[in-house]
Order: C-alpha cells, then sequence, then structure tokens
C-alpha cells in the first residue's frame, strides 16, 4: 500500500469511531494533534499548596467538565488547569487519556506541588442530575455529598457516593495512579457529572453552543462544591480522615 493513503485511511477511521483512545499525551502528538489548534492546555497556580481543580478532559472531551471546574475555581480563586479538546468531531477517541495513564508534561508538574487534588469529569451513565462522587478521601467525598445535597433545592442536582452505591467501577476513582489521588494527600476527590446533569446546566444538550449560554443552576451548584473544598483545605495535609 502506498504511503499516500496512510493519512486518509487514518482520518476515515477517526471518523468512523474505529481508532482506540490514545494511551499518552505522547500518542496525541504522534496522531499530529497540535496544541494550540487542536486541543488547549491552561491553568493557574494560585493557592495550590492547599488544593488543585483539574478538568482533563475538557472541552468536546466531556463537555461541561471544564467550565463546570472553573466556576468553581473562579469563586475560590483556587488553582486549576484545564486540557480542552477543539476537534470538530472524535474529540473524546483522540484526545481522551484515562485517569491512570494522563500524563501531560503541564499537569505532571503540578501534581506534587497539589494540597489535594478535585477531579471533574463528565459521565454519560445516566439522564438524570447526578453527580458520582469518588476519590480515595472518604472525608472529602462525605464533605461535597453533604454540601451538594445540602443546597439541592438551588440546583436541583443530587449527589452520590460512587463507591457506596452501584456506580460503575470507572465511576470510582480508587487507583492510586488516577491523577484524582496524586496529590501530596495521596488521596482525592473525583466528580463525574451526568450527561443529565451537564444538559442541566448547558441547555438544552450541553454542546459547545449551549455551553456558551449557562443556566443560573451552575453558580450555586458551584457555591456548593466551592463551600465543600474550603472546609477541607483546613484539613491538615498529610493527615488521613
Amino acid at each position: 500500500m502506498s504511503l499516500a493513503f496512510v493519512p486518509t485511511i487514518y482520518a476515515m477511521r477517526c471518523y468512523f469511531g474505529l481508532v482506540a483512545e490514545p494511551g499518552s499525551y505522547a500518542e496525541i502528538l504522534k496522531r499530529g494533534h497540535v496544541l494550540g489548534r487542536d486541543f488547549r492546555v491552561a491553568f493557574g497556580d494560585s493557592k495550590i499548596e492547599l488544593c488543585l481543580l483539574i478538568a482533563p478532559h475538557g472541552g468536546g472531551i466531556e463537555p461541561g467538565s471544564s467550565e463546570i471546574m472553573r466556576a468553581v475555581a473562579e469563586i475560590g480563586g483556587w488553582a486549576w488547569y484545564e486540557f480542552a479538546g477543539f476537534l470538530r468531531k472524535g474529540n473524546k477517541d483522540q484526545l481522551h487519556i484515562s485517569s491512570t495513564d494522563f500524563d501531560e508534561p503541564t499537569l505532571k508538574s503540578m501534581l506534587p506541588r497539589a494540597g489535594f487534588v478535585v477531579a471533574f469529569h463528565g459521565a454519560s451513565e445516566s439522564k438524570e442530575s447526578i453527580v458520582y462522587v469518588g476519590g480515595k478521601w472518604t472525608l472529602g467525598r462525605r464533605a461535597v455529598i453533604e454540601s451538594i445535597n445540602g443546597d439541592f433545592g438551588k440546583h436541583g442536582i443530587r449527589a452520590i457516593d460512587a463507591i457506596d452505591s452501584v456506580a460503575p467501577i470507572h465511576l470510582r476513582g480508587l487507583d492510586d495512579s488516577n491523577i484524582t489521588n496524586l496529590g501530596k494527600r495521596a488521596e482525592g476527590i473525583q466528580l463525574e457529572f451526568s450527561r443529565g446533569t451537564r444538559n442541566l446546566l448547558f441547555p438544552p444538550d450541553s454542546s459547545r453552543e449551549a455551553r456558551g449560554h449557562r443556566s443560573a443552576k451552575l453558580r450555586p451548584l458551584a457555591t456548593s462544591i466551592h463551600g465543600a473544598i474550603k472546609q477541607l483545605t483546613g484539613i491538615a495535609i498529610g493527615r488521613p480522615a
């Protein structure tokens, strides 16, 4: 086969969803994707010694996850990191690195400096307005769940423990190598926002256009999550709880 046909065949496989997700940042670059054109890396490191909010699958990869993260970060002035895809289609297939393999250099340099990590993701498991709360930090999960559910009347979104419920295993965030658990504390909090939740916050379908018109429910949800994070930063770093 002539090498001239390889890019065309590869593009066709991408279009029909026949290409496996990348296993590393290097693989994304190897596929020809360009930083600043096909995806963005952005961050702010204010108060990173306390905590770090991350959206490793932002933009079109898990739509709405980076917008929710930024809303929380803006309220508290927290350190944040975003990896966002901007392909016309196929963002998840082409740019989604799993949380246990995520090795983008900027985030790798930030994690050892972070008191603990709160990761924001998009889950496709439910059309209901749910946030699956995972991660190894038990106290952290409980604090976020209580704060979100305590303000249910303001935003209409329910938080459930991804560990103690029937949530799929991949939503639990318990692997030691999961970026959620790679802060100084070695245990963090993983928030998986259902499709129903993201559609509620960015109606009607959390598409690129919809994410430009945020629901009034985003602010109270972000405030609830911020409240839990503020409470948790008062716990001494490195002391299991």
